[in-house]
């Protein structure tokens, strides 16, 4: 008689938590905003741009896991926001407004 070997079901996988930063700021038309940084697929390199969905209303999410991650807003990529850098935890939602002055 064969011995039945008893069969692993691959677990059930987590729903992937999304982070989020939300910035409540009117850049003006054609202005866009992009967010840098480190952690949650960020580079301080390059920013990756927000999307749009409001006319003061900015948003930049991701689902990649991290331990911290740290980021700041420019203005077209080109001009930073003035102060810190903001911290953003794994999970949660970040919403502010920037200082570029």
């Amino acid at each position: 008689m064969f011995k039945k070997e008893p069969v692993s079901t691959p677990p059930k996988s987590k729903k992937a938590s999304v982070s989020r930063v939300i910035v409540e700021y009117d850049c003006g038309f054609p202005n866009n905003l992009f967010i840098r940084g480190k952690g949650g697929g960020l580079s301080w390199d390059k920013g990756q741009p927000l999307k749009n969905v409001k006319y003061n209303v900015w948003v930049w999410e991701t689902e990649e896991p991290f331990n911290s991650c740290e980021f700041k807003i420019s203005l077209n990529d080109l001009m930073f926001e003035a102060g810190e850098n903001h911290k953003l935890e794994q999970g949660k939602e970040f919403i502010f407004s920037p200082n570029f002055s």
